[in-house]
């Protein structure tokens, strides 16, 4: 555990990693060192620059396609394969939405009923069936988080990675992608007016399981949803989703890990998710590495990363499918999880004073898709943020965790007992709860809402599974105290951590 006050530990300038779950097979020849940045607010203010790369008209524009290749470092096992998209002998035009009517309307997956499900099978037998060089077919969608999240095209004019996971391109491009997938799946059917794509609802009780549609274990009816799906067999319907997942996450009741999905989700949208650059994540513009800043939103840290190891196979190389960014589009659930991502951003702009970045670098970063006509266009994260004129809306749904706000519970000004058993810099943390004080930044006040105090901790780590719990002012806290509680600060569970590299380009990835 952990006790502090926010003056930075590690000072000058750093390159941090942030690992988020526990891992279980990276070869400790790679890192000796990890730092980890631990902070609620995330980002002071509105906006940061993840580089030096911050003056105006530097959006990242559409990657540069013919620079595409073979994806390098896969998992130890893995044969390499190919997921460069098939090639255009033309440029790309501009694709800008324009909305109309009737909107088709987004509904949570535990829901349906069965001849929605026979649809949404239909659909997807349609699209596996496609030639594998259609850039409509299944493995070539699924192609598509392959390339763009594994650093296999440049950006144009750059000889920088294109990567749109760790910054605030993750929600656009993720809207574009689902919405593109949705569209051509509506198109196979000849339904362009009413068909959607259903969310998975983990955020609700009702719907924290994989939806019995997708489950291997209950959708003999439609095998086309789940067949080949590799998937962690004990997490398989009715399985209680963790969207926390880590070590112990198992072990919990089902009511236990019911509130602890309650807590996940007030933190990623409400208590850390004040500023946008915490919610979306870091800026990336023309230039950048993707190693620099490794900036998460809070959403995708959890529930985002969480679910896709919670549902790919331990067993599996890499955990996949869903637990490996190469893979995880090989499975129809993966396209489910990511419409409940993109309905939590349109959660968190219905709150009070949120908004979408207004930056020119940010609305005009572009990406590539091949659309429903097989045609391959270019779309500009700015246009993604009206789903209206996207075409679709979500169905109002409850969300109990808006309620889970978190109570004090420690009321006397926090002190080290004889007790209290102090960490000690360069050895291990164990089962037993540690404390340490850092002294607070005097410029940091209430007076200076802008500014945030940051807490690093810098560690050494090995291949054994573990989880941290970080609270402040409460040296109290054992490895028995829950994460409800506004002394919870963070949780670091490493269960897995998938290393790809590129080149001389090393890029931890744990989806």
């Amino acid at each position: 555990m952990a006790e502090a006050g926010g003056q930075p530990l590690l000072l000058g300038k750093r390159k941090l990693l942030i690992i988020r779950q526990e891992q279980d097979f990276l070869s400790p020849l790679l890192f000796s060192r990890i730092a980890l940045l631990l902070f609620s607010g995330m980002i002071a203010g509105g906006g940061c620059s993840s580089s030096s790369s911050s003056s105006s008209f530097s959006a990242v524009v559409a990657p540069n396609m013919s620079s595409c290749h073979l994806l390098q470092h896969f998992p130890s096992g893995q044969e390499p394969y190919d997921c460069c998209a098939p090639p255009a002998d033309y440029e790309p035009r501009l694709f800008r939405p324009v909305g109309g009517s009737p909107l088709r309307v987004r509904r949570p997956a535990h829901a349906a009923d069965d001849a929605y499900a026979a649809k949404l099978a239909r659909a997807y037998t349609l699209m596996k069936a496609l030639p594998p060089e259609d850039p409509r077919s299944f493995s070539q969608q699924a192609n598509i988080h392959c390339a763009y999240c594994n650093n296999v095209y440049r950006q144009m004019n750059s000889t920088q990675p294109f990567q749109v996971h760790n910054t605030w391109l993750f929600f656009p491009f993720h809207r574009w992608y689902i919405y593109f997938h949705e569209r051509i799946l509506a198109r196979l059917l000849g339904d362009d007016l009413d068909f959607a794509l259903p969310f998975w609802n983990y955020d609700h009780p009702d719907g924290a399981s994989i939806p019995w549609l997708f489950s291997i274990s209950s959708s003999a009816a439609h095998p086309v949803l789940s067949v080949g799906a590799l998937r962690d067999s004990t997490h398989e319907f009715p399985a209680t989703v963790a969207l926390d997942f880590g070590v112990d996450t198992d072990l919990r009741p089902r009511p236990v890990q019911l509130q602890e999905n309650d807590n996940t989700m007030y933190r990623a949208l409400v208590r850390d998710a004040r500023e946008r650059a915490a919610f979306f994540g870091w800026p990336f513009r023309r230039g950048d590495s993707p190693m620099e800043g490794f900036g998460f939103g809070t959403v995708e840290w959890q529930p985002h990363n969480t679910i896709h190891s919670w549902v790919g196979n331990k067993s599996a190389i890499g955990w996949k499918h869903m637990g490996a960014l190469f893979a995880s589009g090989l499975d129809p659930v993966f396209y489910s999880h990511h419409a409940e991502i993109d309905r939590f951003w349109e959660l968190w702009k219905a709150l009070p004073d949120h908004e979408d970045f207004d930056e020119e670098d940010y609305k005009n970063a572009e990406f590539l898709f091949y659309n429903e006509d097989g045609e391959l266009v270019r779309v500009r994260a700015g246009d993604a943020s009206n789903t209206t004129l996207l075409g679709y809306v979500y169905e109002e749904v409850e969300t109990p965790w808006m309620g889970a706000v978190p109570e004090k519970r420690s009321f006397a000004p926090a002190t080290l007992g004889a007790d209290d058993t102090v960490c000690v810099v360069g050895e291990s943390i164990e089962s037993t709860p540690c404390s340490f004080i850092v002294e607070r930044d005097p410029e940091v006040s209430k007076a200076s809402p802008s500014l945030h105090d940051h807490l690093v901790l810098t560690m050494l780590y090995n291949d054994t599974m573990m989880r941290l719990d970080v609270y402040l002012n409460f040296p109290s806290a054992n490895a028995t105290t829950n994460s409800e509680c506004k002394e919870f600060v963070t949780r670091i569970s490493y269960t897995h951590f998938t290393f790809v590299g590129d080149d001389a380009q090393l890029v931890g990835n744990n989806t």
